[in-house]
């Protein structure tokens, strides 16, 4: 049986991001608030945009930062999130989490 949708966006994070470092996607909400996540699905795809060995875990700011701009600049996809709001919010809003990551996947996968 196929996964579709919302299931098939996380299986597919899941896949892309597996071995990489601090990375762990549980769920679509706090599981990309590092902006590591964001950064290893860019590597894996286009390991020459970022350097995902010189992030820092901590660095919620920089590591969202540098991914939107990437994202942005490299590969047209549009930043629908603010790497402020990754620091400041305690529950990251989940809908525009997936709306985002939707783009990665139809840039990654057409």
């Amino acid at each position: 049986m196929a996964l579709c949708g919302t299931k098939a966006l996380q299986v597919w994070c899941r896949r892309v991001t597996e071995g990489y470092s601090n990375v762990n996607i549980l769920n679509m909400t706090t599981s990309w608030r590092s902006g590591l996540a964001f950064c290893a699905i860019i590597h894996h795809h286009c390991p020459e945009l970022l350097d995902f060995d010189s992030l820092d875990q901590d660095d919620v700011f920089g590591n969202n930062s540098l991914a939107f701009s990437v994202a942005e600049q490299h590969l047209g996809i549009p930043s629908l999130l603010d790497p402020q709001d990754m620091v400041e919010c305690e529950l990251l809003d989940r809908l525009s989490i997936l709306t985002y990551l939707a783009q990665y996947f139809q840039a990654f996968n057409t």
